[in-house]
């Protein structure tokens, strides 16, 4: 594992395997702490538009970019493991003696890898829509099939899954990445889309995707090969109080998989919300922070 041997910026970190890790801190800069792991399409930017519910709340949000992400060296090869370690020494330099973990859909397994792995640091976590463990033919089948094939190739046939996502990234190019995010609203449910609607929000994913496809395709079909891997840990393993947050609506991921989750998970309560989709950590932000940050 490597040692973090200095904290460069407030918003990038130096490994000292000559890596950087980049992240971002929002809220009250004396609240409770809250470690936030984005999704697919995300970076340590991503959180609801209005900044002022962190304030109010007593809370301390910081967002990490995965390797390859946005400030963040890639690391081929990773594992969610790596990246919790990398975490962990981040949350060292920054004197973090507690905090609580929230991920949000591809971001669920690292933050319910964080609990498993130091349950004496990691106070509460809440998993929002998070992507089921992939390394069985039922966790593809639980996506929208449009991406649970991507995934299924990504970990079934990597070079032609890179080749195909090098194409993409190449057609994406030629237009502008507002487009990209129109298209990814067209999948998902109504509820979705109408969260999607709040113009804050959408231009923050907007520009989020433009950082992810600046960066090339290789770094996320990185991220996606990462996701079909075996997590190397068990979920009845994990002893921190998980609370599992899914919208009723969610055409994304099938909220069966929250249930399944929480009947694994010794600590674990499971939230399904009505009318809510995919987006749902826009939708219910609020209820979702006070719920992670009570005693």
């Amino acid at each position: 594992m490597p040692r973090l041997a200095q904290v460069a910026t407030a918003r990038q970190a130096q490994l000292q395997d000559g890596r950087r890790l980049g992240f971002a801190q929002f809220g009250d800069s004396d609240g409770q702490p809250i470690i936030f792991f984005h999704d697919l399409w995300g970076n340590r930017n991503l959180r609801h538009p209005d900044d002022s519910i962190l304030a109010r709340l007593g809370i301390r949000l910081i967002g990490v970019d995965r390797p390859g992400y946005g400030m963040s060296t890639r690391k081929s090869g990773r594992s969610l493991m790596d990246v919790v370690d990398d975490v962990m020494l981040l949350s060292k330099a920054m004197k973090l003696e507690r905090f609580s973990v929230l991920g949000f859909s591809a971001g669920g397994p690292y933050a319910l890898a964080c609990a498993y792995r130091f349950p004496q640091i990691v106070r509460r976590c809440a998993i929002v829509a998070p992507l089921p463990p992939m390394d069985h033919e039922q966790g593809f089948r639980a996506l929208h099939p449009f991406y649970g094939r991507m995934f299924q190739l990504a970990g079934g046939n990597e070079s032609f899954f890179r080749l195909l996502m090098r194409g993409f990234f190449w057609f994406d190019s030629q237009r502008g990445p507002d487009q990209f995010i129109k298209e990814l609203g067209g999948l998902m449910s109504t509820a979705d889309q109408a969260v999607l609607s709040n113009i804050n929000l959408f231009n923050s994913r907007r520009d989020i995707w433009g950082e992810i496809r600046s960066g090339g395709s290789d770094r996320l079909a990185d991220e996606m090969v990462t996701l079909t891997k075996p997590w190397g840990f068990r979920l009845q393993s994990i002893s921190v109080p998980v609370d599992i947050w899914w919208g009723e609506a969610d055409g994304f991921c099938a909220p069966g998989v929250g249930e399944r989750m929480a009947a694994m998970i010794p600590n674990a309560q499971y939230r399904l919300e009505p009318q809510a989709g995919h987006f749902m950590l826009f939708s219910h932000w609020q209820a979702i922070l006070q719920q992670l940050v009570a005693s």
